[in-house]
């Protein structure tokens, strides 16, 4: 049984987009949710920002990236360490937002519908211009699928297929990073994509997909201004773990996306 949500999100002088996201929380049916920003050396302006964000709800809370921690992905790790049993875990970025105020109430009636507990319970999100607000592309993992329970052979085979789940619409619980601890540092924007694959190489894991539309994902962001490092980072990720066959995924994944947008398929 699920009882509570925990979002993690890294945070580094992203104060003046922050109430988009915060906005989207308190305006959730499902009140049992905790929002944790791991802030980067930011300023003294952000810095308070946050602080007096956080005084306003005592589900707000705020730490400090410690130094052995690098970058957003070890953010991510660093919140991840403070989960609880039972608690399911986000990560946001600070330019994401949940999609709607039921949000999560639907995923969690439908998740508890569920008697099996997972360690990824996989939803669906929307890419969003952040300033006019146009959507660009739905994910599409498993598209019209629901409450589909995927094992180690049918999630690597999704991935083999060029298929990703998004991070920001992917729940996960503390058995996952037991199984699998955290997201490698290594990588700077496709740590994500690395994680799913290292994950689909482990026996005895155990994933839900679900249909409900959780969150709308900026395209602004860092990764979308670094294109050819996140194309550099996506091949070495699938190497690694499919080797001379990389060339499949890797094709197939971009060749959906162009196609996407030569259709605009949303």
């Amino acid at each position: 049984m699920i009882t509570s949500i925990k979002i993690i999100v890294p945070t580094l002088n992203t104060y003046l987009i922050l109430p988009k996201l915060i906005n989207s929380l308190k305006i959730q049916t499902w009140k049992d949710w905790n929002l944790l920003f791991v802030d980067g050396d930011s300023t003294k302006k952000h810095f308070n920002w946050i602080k007096m964000a956080c005084l306003s709800d005592s589900r707000l809370k705020m730490i400090k990236q410690e130094e052995n921690f690098k970058g957003i992905y070890g953010a991510m790790n660093q919140g991840f360490k403070t989960i609880k049993d039972n608690e399911l875990v986000l990560f946001w970025g600070s330019d994401d937002w949940a999609i709607s105020p039921n949000a999560f109430e639907d995923f969690i009636l439908k998740a508890n519908s569920c008697k099996n507990k997972y360690d990824l319970l996989i939803c669906r999100g929307r890419y969003i211009d952040f300033e006019s607000q146009k959507i660009t592309r739905k994910s599409r993992f498993l598209e019209n699928k629901n409450l589909i329970s995927l094992d180690k052979k049918m999630f690597r085979k999704s991935l083999f297929l060029g298929l990703t789940p998004p991070h920001q619409a992917t729940f996960f619980y503390k058995s996952a990073f037991e199984k699998l601890s955290g997201f490698s540092e290594k990588f700077k924007l496709a740590s994500d994509l690395d994680y799913f694959l290292k994950f689909s190489c482990i026996d005895n894991i155990s994933i839900l997909v679900l249909d409900n539309e959780l969150v709308n994902m900026s395209t602004n962001g860092v990764s979308s201004q670094k294109n050819i490092l996140r194309l550099k980072e996506v091949f070495y990720a699938y190497k690694n773990i499919f080797g001379i066959f990389f060339f499949i995924p890797y094709t197939l994944r971009y060749t959906r996306r162009i196609l996407i947008r030569i259709f605009n398929e949303i």
